[in-house]
C-alpha cells in the first residue's frame, strides 16, 4: 500500500538511490493557488546537510511538478511532482547485499518480496518521507482556503532523557525552526545538540518526541466510530519510519491517567482536542514517540545517517497531519447534513 486518503489521496513512489523519488496527489479541489515555491520551502525543511545535527547527504531536494497546476492554481486534476536524486554514494552499500542491518528492514522485506534494493534501503529509507511533504503542502494550501484560522506546528520537545519546556500558545514553524534541533526552549536545545553531535561522533543514535499543535480545527471535524480523527492520526503517524508510539493529548497525558476520573476529566485540556472521535474545539494535540535511528557503529561512522532523525521529522510529522484533515474536510463536506 503506497496511498494515503479516502478523497484527498496522496501516493508516493521511488527508491533512495533510484532516479527520483515522487508524489500523485488525486483529489484535490481546481482553483487552489499553489506555486513550487511553496513546495521546495518545505522541502527545504526536511532536506539532508542542513546542519551538523543530520546526515551529511548533500541533496538540494529541487522540486519539478509535472501536472495539476497551471498559472499557479490547481486544475483538480491529479497533481505530479517528482524529486531527482542527485548525490547518491550506493557503492557505500555493497556489502549489505548480503548483510542485513540489525534493526532495519533488510531481512523482513527479503522474506516478504524475495528481491530488495539493498542501496540506502530503497523503498524503506528515510528519503521516502520528502514524498509526504510535498503532498502535505499542497493539503495545507487547501486547508488555508477552507479554514483559514487553522494551523499545525510540530516541534521537538525531547532528545534521550532530556526533555523541553511546553511552548506557549501561539507558536510557529518559525519560532520552531530558529534552532537546528527544532527545539523552541532556548535551554534544552542546545543541550540536545550537545547529545546529538556526540551521539553521532560515538557512532551512536538517540530517539525521543515530537510533539503537535493544531489550532482552529473546526469542531466536529472527524468521524465518530471508525474515521475518528484519532485513529486517522494514529494510522499517517505511525506509518513514518523510526515511530514507536502515538499518544493524544497533553504532554504529561501519561501521568494523568495515574489520577483518580475526578481529577482528571476536570482538566480542561486531557482531551487533547479530541472528544468522540470529533474535534472539540480546542487546540488538538499529539505527541510522537521515536526510537533512536538503527544504523549505528561502523555502518554510522562509515555512511550518511542521521544521529537523531526528530529534527527532520517535523515538517514530515505536519504534513502527515495535514493529509489527514484535508481528507476529513473533504469527507465532511461530501457528506449530506440532516436538517
Amino acid at each position: 500500500m503506497n496511498t494515503i486518503g479516502t478523497l484527498f489521496r496522496l501516493t508516493t513512489f521511488g527508491e533512495s538511490h533510484g532516479p527520483a523519488l515522487g508524489s500523485i496527489i488525486d483529489g484535490c479541489p481546481a482553483g487552489i493557488p499553489l506555486e513550487p515555491a511553496l513546495i521546495q520551502a518545505a522541502l527545504d525543511r526536511r532536506r539532508p546537510g542542513q546542519s551538523a545535527l543530520v546526515t551529511a547527504r548533500a541533496e538540494p531536494d529541487q522540486v519539478e511538478i509535472l501536472s495539476g497546476v497551471f498559472e499557479g492554481k490547481t486544475l483538480g486534476t491529479p497533481i505530479a511532482a517528482i524529486v531527482r536524486n542527485t548525490n547518491q554514494r550506493s557503492g557505500d552499500y555493497d556489502k549489505l547485499k548480503a548483510e542485513d542491518r540489525p534493526g532495519h528492514a533488510d531481512a523482513v522485506w527479503r522474506e516478504r518480496f524475495k528481491h530488495r534494493d539493498h542501496r540506502g534501503g530503497g523503498r524503506t529509507s528515510g528519503r521516502e518521507t520528502l514524498c509526504r511533504v510535498i503532498g502535505g503542502v499542497v493539503a495545507e494550501a487547501y486547508l488555508a482556503q477552507a479554514f483559514p484560522e487553522l494551523r499545525t506546528v510540530a516541534w521537538v520537545s525531547q532528545v534521550g532523557n532530556l526533555t523541553s519546556a511546553i511552548p506557549a500558545p501561539g507558536l510557529t514553524r518559525a519560532m520552531v525552526d530558529e534552532h537546528p534541533t527544532r527545539c523552541p526552549d532556548p535551554v534544552a536545545r542546545e543541550e540536545m545538540s550537545k547529545r546529538i553531535l556526540a551521539a553521532k561522533e560515538a557512532g551512536d543514535s538517540l530517539g525521543g518526541c515530537i510533539d503537535i499543535r493544531v489550532e482552529g480545527v473546526p469542531v466536529g471535524l472527524g468521524e465518530p466510530i471508525f474515521g475518528k480523527m484519532k485513529s486517522l492520526f494514529a494510522l499517517a503517524l505511525g506509518s513514518v519510519g523510526a515511530v514507536t508510539g502515538v499518544v493524544w493529548g497533553p504532554p504529561d497525558l501519561l501521568s494523568r491517567i495515574e489520577q483518580p476520573g475526578k481529577v482528571f476529566h476536570s482538566q480542561k485540556d486531557t482531551y487533547g482536542g479530541i472528544q468522540g472521535g470529533l474535534a472539540n474545539g480546542e487546540p488538538v494535540a499529539v505527541r510522537v514517540y521515536f526510537k533512536p535511528p538503527a544504523t549505528l557503529a561502523e555502518h554510522a561512522k562509515s555512511g550518511r545517517h542521521d544521529p537523531c532523525i526528530m529534527p527532520r521529522a517535523v515538517p514530515v510529522l505536519e504534513s502527515m497531519v495535514s493529509l489527514v484533515l484535508a481528507d476529513l474536510v473533504l469527507q465532511l463536506n461530501a457528506r449530506p447534513h440532516s436538517a
